[in-house]
């Protein structure tokens, strides 16, 4: 049940490019634990022939190393353009765009990305990191760009159904396991027990037990189809039989319903300008990256 928009300006570097970096480091640790240790292990055996470890991560070097070592020195320019600039990113600003990564990919559950994470080898500090370095250089790129009402409203004109708010539901749930401890909490329900206090004991949804289970307002497209269709179709105050789907068994009720409706330029005239924003800063990092490179002294001692 993830929402889809990607929230913020900020554009990660893909996840190959995470591993790129995170394997650099992981073959030049290597590297100096073989030179200064003579630490060479033998990796595989084949027909009684040894492979070195010093083997696998030359030729891994050899395939990833200009790659590599291009990101680092783009890194390493963005971090100096910074300071140069006086422009950092806080800590707080990287937890913000991590938790809208997690609401936006990862259902919410911050759980998924530690595995996804885990299971490429990426320690959370180097993805901490990358998140960093992305917002740096959106600050950057973006330092002085103005836009101005006249290219907003222009923009809202043609991209009006974009702002326009669709018809939204307030519910909240409660996620059980089996259809047998959904029509247990019916039945503690109809006997007069608060949904919120029921919903923070059983719920198995991570994400809202909290609230007692409250979602929030949402639209169309946000949930999984049968969520969807249930909580869309209740009356307010309703309160669903079981509804199954691929997360368990949920007892949904409806507490509030917003018509659509289209909404004036003034009312987004924020969103409108962040939209521009965001649409140009592909653009606008590109171009920063390429100055900084041709504006930068770089030398290849070992070329």
């Amino acid at each position: 049940m993830s929402r889809e928009e990607q929230k913020g300006a900020g554009i990660l570097l893909k996840p190959q490019k995470i591993i790129l970096v995170v394997l650099a480091l992981v073959i030049l640790g290597a590297v100096a634990l073989i030179i200064f240790t003579q630490y060479d292990p033998t990796v595989a055996v084949v027909n009684g022939e040894k492979i070195k470890r010093s083997e696998l991560y030359e030729l891994m070097y050899m395939q990833y190393g200009e790659d590599i070592l291009e990101d680092i020195i783009v890194e390493r320019l963005i971090l100096q353009e910074g300071r140069r600039r006086g422009v950092a990113v806080t800590d707080e600003e990287v937890d913000a765009e991590i938790n809208a990564i997690i609401e936006d990919y990862y259902g919410g559950k911050e759980s998924r990305l530690k595995f996804e994470l885990e299971i490429r080898g990426t320690p959370m500090d180097y993805f901490r990191n990358n998140v960093r370095v992305n917002l740096l250089l959106d600050k950057l790129a973006a330092e002085g760009l103005e836009i101005t009402d006249k290219e907003a409203r222009e923009y809202f004109e043609k991209n009006r159904e974009d702002f326009d708010i669709p018809e939204q539901v307030r519910a909240r749930h409660i996620l059980v396991d089996t259809e047998e401890e959904a029509q247990e909490i019916i039945s503690r329900l109809e006997k007069g027990e608060d949904f919120a206090e029921i919903a923070k004991e059983v719920s198995k949804d991570t994400g809202s037990k909290d609230k007692g289970g409250d979602l929030g307002f949402f639209s169309r497209g946000e949930m999984v189809k049968e969520f969807e269709e249930a909580a869309f179709s209740l009356k307010v105050g309703e309160r669903s039989e079981p509804i199954k789907t691929s997360y368990g068994y949920h007892i949904i009720e409806k507490l509030e319903h917003k018509e659509a409706r289209e909404v004036s330029y003034e009312e987004v005239a924020d969103k409108v300008k962040e939209a521009i924003k965001k649409n140009k800063l592909p653009e606008l990092r590109q171009e920063l990256i390429s100055k900084l490179k041709s504006e930068a002294l770089i030398d290849y001692p070992e070329k």
